[in-house]
């Protein structure tokens, strides 16, 4: 792609401020896109913020601040967002992360849980109406980070927040299930709206989650380290599934890829698993997509 590619295309990456999101809107960035950086640390978002600026030439990179911890900080920023951009063409879901021990946030919900599903959930939610505004022009897409490590674990309903037999591998591996399940459900609710939904698994890629997992998943990143991925290589699929022009990207009807390709899921990753999903999500989230920070 030439590097007005996306001129006047409004991009939305979550997690943009290391990894595999900055890669990515950076990328979106030098392809001429409008880039909203959503980060949560104020201090390293401006940082990406002007790191992006200095290497692209692209001035048109703003910063938005939330917690993906605190479903109400993401319902302000959410809302702060809408007022500033009516069109998004492009959402990335990329924000996440793991945790060594079971933590509880202060709105009572499984930090994982909440951090790596029910914050992207809430998000996508609201801003929906601009996705859906930009594709009564042309094709607007959303894109989730989803992982291998779905095949971890299928979910248990009466337990999503792991209150039982808590690990950092089973509780990641779960959340990057309900990313791609929410992808494929989100895929079928959108039909004949213009809107592509996606997931992709990135691989193994050597980015810092792995210091923040415990000592398990401190040990497999030491174990595994020289044959991961760079982080250029794991944002490849990423980038080909948000800005794409070719056809299978441009068609992949809530389906889960690695290598920009079609890629196999859990049996357990079922289309009924990804309509009780969203029900339970929708009503998790309720109080909080009342939320308006203008108000």
């Amino acid at each position: 792609m030439t590097q007005a590619a996306l001129s006047g295309k409004n991009y939305v990456v979550t997690g943009a401020n290391s990894g595999i999101g900055l890669f990515s809107a950076r990328r979106f960035a030098e392809l001429g896109a409008n880039v909203a950086l959503v980060c949560r640390n104020e201090q390293r978002g401006h940082e990406a913020l002007a790191e992006i600026i200095a290497t692209t030439g692209n001035e048109n990179i703003s910063l938005y601040l939330a917690d993906f911890s605190s479903l109400a900080s993401v319902s302000e920023m959410a809302d702060k967002l809408l007022r500033d951009i009516s069109k998004i063409d492009v959402l990335c879901n990329n924000a996440g992360g793991a945790n060594g021990s079971r933590q509880v946030t202060d709105e009572g919900f499984e930090t994982t849980f909440v951090s790596n599903h029910l914050s992207s959930f809430l998000l996508t939610k609201k801003l929906l109406p601009a996705v859906l505004n930009a594709a009564s022009g042309d094709l607007a897409r959303i894109v989730f980070t989803s992982s291998y490590g779905h095949f971890n674990s299928a979910l248990n309903f009466d337990d999503l927040g792991l209150a039982q037999g808590y690990s950092t591998l089973k509780a990641y591996g779960r959340s990057k299930l309900m990313n791609l399940l929410t992808a494929r459900e989100l895929q079928y609710r959108l039909r004949g709206k213009n809107v592509v939904v996606s997931s992709f698994h990135p691989g193994a890629v050597r980015t810092p989650i792995w210091n923040k997992g415990g000592m398990l998943a401190r040990l497999l990143g030491l174990v595994l380290y020289p044959f991961m991925k760079s982080i250029g290589q794991g944002s490849d699929t990423f980038v080909w599934l948000a800005s794409s022009e070719d056809q299978a990207s441009k068609e992949a009807d809530g389906h889960y890829f690695y290598e920009s390709k079609r890629a196999e899921t859990a049996k357990f990753a079922t289309a009924e698993d990804a309509k009780r999903l969203w029900q339970i999500s929708e009503e998790l989230i309720a109080p909080y997509c009342l939320l308006d920070a203008g108000s």
